[in-house]
């Protein structure tokens, strides 16, 4: 049962980016990314997190700009048990676990002041997490290693009673494969951020600024194993919330000429502590040395990795424009309670874009983004597995007038197939990991 226990840890650990960004980081905030993600030297609105240097060009005056997406994913494993002594193969051959994520509400706010020189920005969203994953019909891990402790518990109680031994592991492999064996888990994380500075014309080609976002985490995780062999089945529970908080300092420059806009952001890691309120934890997990970080009081890492951001926008006619943008994060300077150390270089991000005036009021958009993570077998897990992918934007801007527009995106994300043979406690099983993800968005921008 301990060794089943373990698993919470890597549940609780390992929720990654609902959408569009790095390992924990999401990149998704604006509709406008949705309808073009190659926002990184955009001079719009949304600049204010794309590109707030660049704010200092926008027109002068007050800015206001609020957004919302809906995203919702699908995490499915299909496993196969490998031969062994202790669980009957055919029950899991090429069995599906459905995992689901549903996010209606992701909502970002932004807001600009732009005097002659100088401009003040304000933005608030979701940089992390943001979504509700559920898996309804247990895990691989939950399955395998029940039923594994079940035919240890019957094994050596038949053995006790002078049993001969290959009696005993028959009877005991039979009972593993009859069990009733049920597991649940669902987790939420939010990394609610707000960020505040200031941009300025050093130059009337350049511009620089400096600011900071704070970070307030919240996160819930709820786990449950239960097994049968005929009587009233046993029951183990985890219930845990998290909060905390952080700051991450950012700078940014912005150069811009007459039909090219030239810029880069840097983001500094953050370090978020989240300190737990736990109010299920059965005395069974009190001497499991691993989750003893889940324990009421305790506190453990949800931060964010430095993140370095460039990007290029080129006007080639009064109606069209194209633009490219390039993400780089320190994930393995990250703090990732340790999954740090199973990355093996940090992730790196290519986006290109662009956008055509088909009226005076109506633009047409689209993008794509290619994101690429190195991580190792053991970094991912039943519901951390992090996949390379590529996304593809597209949308429309309706300017309504002068000072009101309106944004409507969608993204569609495509992953890379992945499988790995994961061994739990001695026994294989070949699983094959798969994630679909679609996104839309809608917003609206207003000046005075």
């Amino acid at each position: 049962m301990k060794k089943i226990l373990l698993c919470c840890v890597v549940l609780a650990t390992s929720f990654s980016a609902v959408l569009a960004g790095g390992l924990v980081t999401n990149t998704n905030q604006s509709a406008a990314f949705l309808r073009n993600p190659a926002r990184d030297a955009t001079l719009e609105l949304d600049a204010v997190y794309y590109n707030p240097a660049g704010v200092a060009f926008m027109k002068k005056g007050f800015h206001f700009g609020l957004n919302n997406q809906s995203a919702f994913q699908s995490r499915n494993i299909t496993a196969t048990l490998q031969p062994n002594n202790f669980v009957p193969t055919a029950l899991m051959e090429n069995k599906l676990y459905e995992g689901k994520i549903a996010s209606p509400v992701i909502p970002s706010a932004h807001f600009a002041y732009v005097a002659d020189r100088w401009s003040i920005s304000s933005h608030f969203g979701v940089p992390g997490g943001g979504g509700k994953l559920e898996y309804a019909n247990g895990l691989p891990m939950f399955d395998v290693m029940v039923r594994q402790m079940i035919y240890g518990s019957v094994y050596t109680a038949m053995a006790g009673s002078d049993v001969f031994n290959p009696i005993a592991a028959q009877q005991a492999y039979t009972m593993a494969g009859e069990a009733a064996v049920g597991s649940s888990f669902t987790g939420q994380t939010f990394l609610f951020g707000w960020q505040l500075g200031g941009s300025y014309k050093l130059t009337d080609n350049l511009s620089a600024y400096a600011g900071a976002r704070l970070l307030m985490a919240k996160a819930k995780y709820v786990g449950e194993v239960s097994y049968s062999l005929g009587g009233d089945p046993t029951v183990l529970g985890l219930n845990t919330e998290q909060s905390g908080f952080g700051v991450a300092p950012i700078l940014g420059l912005d150069y811009k000429l007459e039909r090219l806009n030239l810029a880069l952001k840097y983001e500094f890691a953050s370090k978020v502590e989240v300190e737990n309120t736990t109010t299920e934890f059965p005395a069974q997990f009190s001497g499991v040395p691993s989750l003893a970080r889940f324990q009421d009081g305790e506190k453990s890492q949800m931060g964010q990795p430095a993140l370095l951001t460039a990007g290029a926008a080129y006007d080639v006619t009064s109606a069209l424009q194209v633009s490219a943008g390039f993400h780089y994060f320190f994930d393995k300077s990250a703090d990732y309670n340790g999954l740090e150390n199973e990355i093996n270089s940090n992730t790196t991000e290519y986006l290109l874009g662009a956008e055509y005036a088909l009226t005076d009021k109506w633009t047409v958009s689209a993008g794509g983004q290619l994101t690429n993570y190195d991580v190792t077998d053991d970094y991912n897990s039943n519901t951390g597995f992090i996949i390379s992918s590529y996304s593809l934007g597209g949308g429309l801007k309706y300017s309504a007038s002068e000072n009101l527009a309106f944004n409507l995106g969608v993204l569609w994300t495509n992953f890379d197939d992945y499988s790995k043979m994961a061994n739990y406690n001695g026994i294989g099983v070949q699983e094959e990991y798969e994630r679909k993800s679609m996104a839309g968005a809608i917003g609206a921008t207003f000046s005075f």
